[in-house]
């Protein structure tokens, strides 16, 4: 009895070291032209991974690098294999753990997938922020949308996670994005009397951006008690965000950006499910 007791164990014990998200999954052949696919021993490869594998049960996860310029640049790609045709989102930002929380709880309950930049923990990858990166017909932009494009539903809007620091530092916050601040070109549309935690917080919100102020949007977001800022774009202020290059270049395409408090998970499930109710209703 002992003996059999032993052989059930030890390949549960084998299967619980390695958590319960797949690995390495088979990628579609154009993208390994430009794009390479890295070998993942284990889930521990990649500390986020690592963090979250024990939710990530119908989800693989890729690693994928590129050069540009002589940087190399390391993404982890997650996919729902089982739902595929989902949301797709991008994660610029190494250092914004519960933006990747976030994702996983997004790829899981409406299927696609996202993709993460991978910094070592870090906001930066070798001084560049990824976010501010995007200079049309560059190798790091073509391959970044490569990636989205192979993945993302074409209905869909551009969809990104992100997580802010608490408070804006104008106001003695960490912050540099807060719904108290605007600008001639920045709109702060806040769903209500700004509050402490959860969808009031001024650190949670929706971030769009576009050539000029789309109403309807940020209507259906308030009306959801979704906080909304709204950048108008033109090519004399780019600074080569993602948001910016989508207005610019690829304006028929929406974008959305979701952004809560750094550990606020929770609002951000929250601003997620209100996102992709009206996303599905063509709003978004």
């Amino acid at each position: 009895m002992n003996r059999v007791l032993l052989s059930l164990t030890i390949p549960l014990l084998a299967f619980m070291a390695t958590g319960c998200v797949t690995l390495n999954c088979p990628l579609p052949a154009h993208l390994k032209e430009h794009i390479i696919q890295e070998k993942i021993s284990s889930s521990s490869d990649i500390p986020d991974v690592k963090r979250n594998s024990w939710n990530m049960g119908d989800l693989c996860a890729d690693r994928l690098s590129f050069y540009d310029h002589g940087q190399k640049w390391e993404l982890t790609l997650v996919r729902n294999t089982k739902h595929p045709a989902g949301p797709f989102w991008y994660l610029p930002h190494d250092n914004e753990d519960s933006a990747f929380e976030a994702a996983v709880y997004a790829a899981q309950k409406y299927g696609g997938g996202f993709l993460a930049v991978e910094a070592g923990g870090k906001r930066y990858a070798s001084g560049t922020d990824p976010n501010r990166n995007f200079k049309n017909g560059s190798v790091y932009t073509r391959n970044i949308f490569a990636i989205l494009d192979t993945f993302k539903v074409p209905s869909m809007p551009y969809l990104a996670l992100h997580s802010n620091k608490n408070g804006h530092e104008k106001y003695g916050g960490e912050g540099t994005v807060s719904m108290k601040i605007s600008s001639a070109h920045t709109h702060s549309c806040p769903a209500g009397a700004l509050g402490q935690g959860g969808l009031n917080d001024e650190d949670n919100l929706v971030y769009l951006a576009g050539r000029k102020i789309d109403s309807r949007k940020i209507g259906a977001l308030n009306t959801q008690g979704v906080n909304v800022k709204y950048e108008v774009v033109n090519g004399k202020r780019n600074d080569f965000s993602m948001s910016n290059y989508i207005a610019l270049h690829r304006n028929r395409t929406g974008y959305v950006n979701i952004e809560a408090e750094d550990g606020d998970v929770r609002t951000q499930k929250k601003m997620i499910d209100k996102v992709m109710k009206l996303v599905y209703q063509g709003v978004l």
